[in-house]
């Protein structure tokens, strides 16, 4: 694991820890699978804003002709050419407000993201721009009874965690699992998270999507809506 470092919202300096975590540990991305097979998404143009190392980008690439992801990180973009590279993915190192297409996407993606955006109504409305006619959005971001969880919330967290990573993975990559969520740097980066709580979300995302469909994830909240 690495030390702390200045700004604890980057993941620049832990890019290849946290791709690995989110190999380990990717609750969204089977509920994704199953959202593109039950709405039977697929088309031309597919994007993934906050793509991080490119697992769901990759994902994309089985329903769409082109996937266009895209994240702030450097870091992470690197990993995702190095580690996911696909002739349908193209990555590209801009900050969320920077992606402009004239074209447009059938489906505009965000996993995970939004909180880490200064001016979500701002985020919000850019994305519902690059949706095409007849196009969907799929917004999910984590979510809070308060903005910060404390801590100890976390390391009770990891410790509860342990015993059922150890069956599912085995207790090499279990342990590596919770040395990654209990290390100072992954630590420093959920402390400075801000998140909304599930009814905020509804809110904030409805005034942007009229219209929009919510599910409930347990720590996550999901909308999807269609772009008539």
């Amino acid at each position: 694991m690495r030390g702390a470092h200045a700004d604890p919202q980057s993941f620049d300096p832990f890019a290849g820890d946290y791709d690995r975590y989110c190999d380990l540990h990717d609750p969204l991305g089977d509920w994704l699978g199953e959202r593109i097979a039950e709405l039977s998404l697929g088309g031309a143009r597919a994007l993934d804003a906050g793509c991080g190392s490119g697992r769901h980008a990759q994902s994309l690439a089985d329903a769409y002709d082109e996937v266009v992801a895209a994240d702030l990180s450097p870091a992470l973009i690197e990993t995702a050419r190095l580690r996911r590279p696909h002739s349908r993915v193209r990555y590209q190192a801009l900050d969320l407000h920077d992606i402009a297409d004239s074209d447009g996407f059938d489906l505009v993606l965000s996993m995970a993201t939004l909180h880490h955006v200064p001016n979500l109504d701002k985020a919000l409305r850019h994305l519902r721009t690059l949706v095409r006619p007849g196009g969907t959005a799929i917004l999910v971001d984590n979510v809070s009874a308060r903005p910060t969880p404390p801590r100890w919330a976390y390391l009770t967290g990891a410790a509860c965690e342990l015993p059922r990573d150890i069956l599912r993975l085995g207790p090499r990559d279990a342990w590596w699992l919770y040395r990654f969520r209990t290390s100072r740097p992954w630590l420093a980066h959920l402390l400075s998270d801000r998140y909304l709580s599930r009814a905020q979300f509804e809110r904030r995302y409805r005034e942007v999507f009229p219209e929009a469909r919510f599910t409930d994830l347990g720590f996550a909240h999901a909308m999807v809506w269609h772009r008539p």
